[in-house]
């Protein structure tokens, strides 16, 4: 047993390295004048990884306090992953603004509902708000990810490497994390190590796969958001869109429009 807790320390080394390698090459390559939220999360999963490594070596921390820094911490991580989700589906939709901002009420909805869920099953525990709104965000974020990526291949919207490579990377976690939680839940919380042990790995993954998407393509960094369409101007931008996404955006737009001057 000893020999898998130091294991599982060395990976979380390697992870927190893997962490701080990503956050310098977000400032070489500038891409977090293009992805401040995203830099901001790098960030602060950094943070957390060195507290947390601080956090357990206290001996004169009770298990309970530990758990509520660990869990407040990871509830704050869980919100920072939504505002990226918001990033990337801007980054992916601004141009489309009716597209946008139904997709904003969209998400925004979701999160109104998993808070509501969180409150409703927490038992009349604390403890259990921030563990079931955590799942609870991991499992939406996962679903409007998928929900995204299916829509613009299906519209054959165009998506920068790097933005898709974050999409990917949220979502992978997101889903083993879900899955993760619920195993635990269930009763395998015998083998916790070696969920953590996968978890991490996963983590991992995502993280090398940022950075390489970012190494290979320092060009995308840098683009910046395409205005909305206009009629005149999607005659020079049917190589990107076809006719159904304009004909939805143009039609969300005046729904979402009418909407908004009712009295």
């Amino acid at each position: 047993m000893s020999g898998s807790l130091s294991f599982l320390d060395i990976i979380w080394r390697v992870t927190t390295a893997a962490e701080l390698a990503l956050l310098a090459i977000l400032a070489w390559h500038k891409a977090f004048r293009n992805y401040p939220v995203f830099t901001a999360y790098v960030l602060s999963i950094l943070f957390q990884s060195v507290g947390m490594f601080f956090l357990y070596r206290q001996v004169n921390l009770s298990s309970t306090a530990r758990w509520n820094i660990a869990w407040g911490t990871q509830a704050a991580i869980t919100v920072m992953r939504s505002l990226v989700l918001v990033e990337l589906t801007y980054k992916i939709l601004a141009r489309y603004t009716g597209i946008w901002a139904l997709a904003r009420r969209l998400i925004l909805g979701v999160g109104l509902c998993v808070i509501a869920y969180a409150l409703a099953f927490s038992r009349g525990h604390s403890q259990w708000v921030i563990l079931n709104m955590v799942r609870g965000l991991e499992l939406a974020l996962a679903a409007v990810l998928v929900t995204i990526l299916l829509f613009a291949r299906y519209y054959r919207l165009p998506i920068a490497p790097v933005s898709r490579a974050l999409a990917v990377g949220l979502c992978l976690f997101s889903i083993f994390y879900v899955i993760d939680y619920s195993l635990l839940e269930k009763g395998f919380k015998g083998h916790a190590e070696l969920w953590n042990f996968l978890g991490l790995l996963t983590f991992l993954a995502s993280l090398l796969l940022w950075a390489a998407a970012i190494i290979l393509n320092p060009a995308q960094v840098e683009e910046r958001h395409a205005a909305g369409i206009s009629p005149e101007a999607y005659g020079k931008l049917s190589a990107e869109v076809n006719l159904r996404l304009y004909l939805l955006n143009r039609q969300l737009s005046q729904v979402l429009n009418s909407e908004e001057r009712r009295p």
